[in-house]
């Protein structure tokens, strides 16, 4: 487990939550603060429920985790590489 930490005080939670719908829902506010692994993950995830119709509901997960981890940064404080905002992906192998 990695405890590379990151620190973004100048983090805009509600424009890394649209960049994560923004662009072919490939989460681009993950990335911007750090996050490529759970990125990845997530534009995998979107593309291959996509295939069984719900893959739409992955980028607005993808959008309000980053906002969760924006508000967070936004205030000063520090969030683990794999950090989550949302508590139920820590159960989801992969994103912990």
């Amino acid at each position: 487990m990695s405890t590379e930490m990151i620190s973004k005080p100048d983090a805009n939670p509600i424009l890394l939550a649209v960049l994560d719908l923004l662009i072919c829902y490939l989460p681009i506010g993950h990335f911007m603060i750090g996050q490529t692994k759970k990125a990845i993950i997530f534009y995998v995830a979107t593309l291959l429920l996509s295939w069984v119709g719900i893959g739409f509901l992955i980028p607005w997960i993808a959008a309000y985790d980053a906002y969760l981890l924006g508000q967070k940064l936004q205030r000063g404080e520090s969030i683990g590489i794999n950090e989550n905002g949302l508590s139920f992906l820590n159960s989801v192998p992969g994103f912990n």
